[in-house]
């Protein structure tokens, strides 16, 4: 019998929509054979209470409308540790810990968790058949400078610390992962694994007893690391491009060779959109603000693939 694999994402919320839809149609663009699988929460009546299991701005035309990408839908349970942290990082976070729930997924050999603010550049199918040893799963590791000096994240968080300071240089940056000697601290937003009701249920067990919920900055991904430790196999940038690497660690990023696009931080691309890219670019290079010019090159690419504007990296900019 023919292995079954799929692509998995979260939405929670309307808000989360747009980028579900430019992330459906990135995948479609680059032509894999894959189906997305969109979690959401279950707005089905409960019984006992008359209302439904979960609260959600998403409403019936959303889900419609997730299916019109050619996506999969798949109701679930929110995940929340038994005590709220003081606060979080970024307000998203609350629902991040749902993220776990991609472990129970059943009649599925093979995954790749993708966050739904990714935008695929080009084929990754292949992860799909990569080598895992048993339990294990395949991740890129995490920027760990904290290039924006932000308060709330580790204080270790600093270039010393992180793997990409003494990563490999570009062109072998396409092929080689960055060490990982240094901490072994990877990134959640793209996960390659195999579900397994068992390790459902150990991470569960590990947030539900987690004696101090707010040492957890990046919650599902902190529990993670925790959990994977010496468990993971690490992947090259090129499949999870945290887009602040290509200003902060720019002998290491090369634009062609990218293959996944992650917008994490403030600045989404779809919080304002482009209209007119070439002006809008001429605009914002006048500023001579180098992370600011990244930022719109960065963002142009994902308003023309949610807009269907075809284009190759390199022929405009």
């Amino acid at each position: 019998m023919a292995e079954k694999k799929a692509w998995v994402t979260l939405v929670t919320e309307n808000s989360y929509l747009k980028k579900l839809q430019c992330l459906a149609r990135s995948l479609k663009r680059v032509q894999t054979v894959y189906p997305l699988i969109v979690l959401h929460p279950d707005t089905s009546i409960n019984i006992s209470t008359d209302q439904p299991k979960e609260k959600t701005s998403l409403t019936a035309e959303d889900l419609e409308s997730i299916k019109n990408e050619g996506c999969e839908l798949k109701a679930i349970e929110r995940i929340y540790p038994t005590s709220e942290p003081k606060e979080y990082v970024w307000d998203h976070f609350q629902d991040s810990w749902t993220k776990l729930r991609v472990w129970d997924i059943e009649g599925y050999d093979r995954v790749v968790f993708l966050d739904a603010d990714m935008l695929v550049m080009k084929n990754i199918d292949h992860l799909m058949n990569m080598n895992l040893p048993k339990d294990f799963l395949g991740a890129v590791n995490a920027c760990t400078c904290n290039p924006r000096k932000r308060q709330n994240y580790p204080k270790d968080w600093i270039p010393s610390s992180c793997s990409y300071t003494l990563g490999p240089i570009k062109p072998e940056s396409e092929d080689t992962p960055p060490p990982v000697e240094l901490k072994g601290y990877f990134n959640s937003g793209l996960l390659v694994l195999t579900p397994s009701k068992q390790i459902f249920e150990d991470l569960s067990n590990f947030l539900y007893n987690h004696p101090d919920i707010d040492s957890l900055c990046f919650p599902d991904q902190d529990v993670l690391n925790e959990c994977f430790k010496g468990k993971w196999v690490p992947l090259p940038y090129i499949y999870n491009a945290i887009r602040v690497l290509r200003t902060c660690h720019a002998s290491t990023w090369e634009d062609k060779a990218v293959r996944n696009v992650h917008y994490v931080m403030s600045g989404k691309p779809w919080e304002k959109e482009i209209v007119d890219f070439e002006q809008e670019y001429d605009d914002v290079k006048k500023t001579g603000d180098q992370e600011a010019i990244s930022l719109f090159i960065l963002n142009s690419w994902w308003w023309k693939v949610y807009k269907g504007i075809e284009f190759r990296i390199g022929d405009d900019y």
